[in-house]
């Protein structure tokens, strides 16, 4: 469990720290285009996205059963419902071909989380 916890720790930092910084070029390989508007919101998602790492960061340290299994509902939720709508923006083509390559990083966490929450019970 610590080896997800440290892996989508790292990567949630990155997508949240390149939304905040520089979410055009984060988001320019998958050819979206960002207005002011939009690069603000991308920027709130950013500071949103960081907070999974200072959970999964306590979680990974923590002995504690229950916090671990709320970290991974937390995420396999996360995951779970961000997927849907990233296969929604896909599928209406507001994403080029690179999109697909976020739709399965987190269909690989869902399945993930999930294992671990179907484990725990």
């Amino acid at each position: 469990m610590n080896t997800l916890f440290l892996t989508a720790l790292i990567i949630e930092t990155i997508f949240g720290l390149g939304f905040i910084f520089i979410p055009a070029k984060m988001l320019g390989p998958y050819g979206v285009i960002l207005n002011e508007t939009a690069a603000t919101f991308a920027r709130l998602f950013g500071s949103a996205i960081l907070c999974f790492p200072v959970l999964l960061w306590f979680a990974r340290k923590s002995e504690n059963m229950d916090f671990k299994k709320a970290a991974v509902y937390t995420l396999l939720f996360y995951f779970l419902i961000s997927g849907i709508i990233l296969v929604i923006a896909q599928t209406a083509g507001l994403m080029n071909v690179l999109g697909w390559a976020i739709v399965g990083l987190h269909v690989l966490f869902v399945i993930w989380f999930g294992y671990y929450a179907v484990k725990q019970n």
